[in-house]
């Protein structure tokens, strides 16, 4: 699920340093918890994308897109050059084969192997491009612009299938549901537009999310369902399939809702409150709260993501940390995990759920080892046990 919004990151632009120059892979026990800090990418600029197997992430810097192996930090292959413009969204297909890179000039694909352009760039849009999204089949690509359109293209042989157009604002967000049947655009004049993903053709009328921008759009892990929130404290529902609302809104907390994700292996959905800087875990068939608020940061949540099976749920905050809780239990899982400099903006957790990726306004990319075990207290611990890392994108 790709973490959709309408929150423009600002550039930082720092020298990259060389592969020698980055740290080696060196744990960092945390109190109370398991995660730990295996690497950090200084220089980069908060845009950050993981390979779906989990053993590679990219991030943008100095106008390049550098690879880097999860399980020792280090750089892989070549940095992917020849970009044009400020680099806006990365994304990896589906099978990992392919990198999506967005920038001012339009869209490139990268074989994300060989670090080698793909075939010719997609130029099409009458401006910078803010986001891209693969299909699940592996089939389509979208891309969502400033100029007001998305588009949609075939991957098989570049070709432009259809444009779409019926917003008043710069489109910045685009996501596809989990069967890659339909698709979301979110845009600046705080609307959502639902659209058949085959067709092109839009399924109802503009959905009006709230005054003030769109913060955070997702499908439900059925698709049938499409969430949404912007500047009130109102999380949206609309069936997918017609664009009718589907029940009533929840009212999430004080202060905007910067965030949601749902869980696929629960019927969970996470939303973040603006005013009270807390997270709030929702049943989505009763649409009831099914904990306590969770508490302790001090900033407002921009970033959240599920682990695998729904039980951890990972959070980045402007206060510069990263907290993990149990979902069972409505509880922290051990100590926040510090180390960012400012605002977490972005996190990435790997599909088996052992590795989490995340970037912030410090220009840096940390990468953390999350626990595959019951946690253990770090003044309790075996030596072994404290030593032992985790080797991120295994089965």
């Amino acid at each position: 699920m790709a973490l959709a919004g309408l929150l423009t990151l600002p550039a930082v632009t720092i020298a990259q340093p060389s592969a020698a120059a980055l740290p080696a892979l060196v744990a960092h026990r945390f109190a109370g918890g398991d995660a730990r800090q295996a690497a950090a990418v200084p220089g980069v600029d908060g845009r950050v994308a993981m390979r779906p197997d989990g053993k590679v992430f990219a991030t943008v810097s100095d106008a390049a897109v550098r690879q880097w192996s999860t399980a020792t930090g280090r750089r892989v292959g070549s940095p992917i050059t020849g970009l044009t413009g400020k680099v806006h969204a990365i994304e990896f297909s589906e099978d990992g084969k392919l990198l999506a890179v967005a920038d001012d000039g339009g869209v490139a694909l990268w074989n994300a192997a060989t670090g080698q352009r793909s075939g010719s760039p997609l130029i099409s849009h009458a401006g910078p491009v803010r986001s891209v999204a693969f299909d699940s089949g592996g089939r389509l690509l979208a891309t969502a612009g400033d100029d007001g359109t998305a588009r949609l293209w075939d991957l098989a042989d570049r070709r432009l299938l259809h444009t779409l157009t019926g917003q008043a604002g710069a489109v910045r967000s685009v996501v596809f549901s989990q069967d890659g049947k339909r698709l979301a655009t979110a845009a600046t004049d705080s609307t959502v537009r639902l659209w058949q993903a085959d067709s092109g053709r839009p399924i109802g009328n503009a959905l009006i999310v709230s005054p003030g921008p769109v913060y955070a759009t997702s499908f439900s892990p059925d698709s049938k369902l499409l969430a949404a929130s912007g500047g009130g404290n109102a999380v949206r529902f609309w069936n997918s399939a017609t664009g009718e609302p589907a029940g009533e809104p929840i009212a999430a907390g004080p202060g905007p809702v910067y965030a949601l994700t749902f869980s696929r292996g629960t019927r969970l959905l996470a939303t973040s409150s603006g005013g009270d800087n807390t997270v709030r875990l929702w049943d989505t068939a009763t649409r009831r709260p099914v904990a306590a608020p969770l508490a302790g940061h001090t900033g407002p949540v921009r970033a959240m993501r599920f682990g695998p099976d729904g039980k951890l749920l990972t959070t980045g905050s402007d206060d510069g940390t990263v907290r993990l809780w149990d979902t069972v239990t409505g509880r922290a899982h051990g100590a926040p995990l510090v180390g960012h400099q400012g605002p977490v903006w972005a996190l990435r957790i790997s599909r088996n759920g052992t590795c989490l990726v995340t970037a912030g306004a410090d220009a840096k990319v940390r990468l953390w080892r999350l626990p595959r075990r019951k946690t253990v207290s770090s003044r309790h611990a075996p030596k072994a046990a404290r030593s032992r890392l985790i080797q991120c994108g295994a089965a």
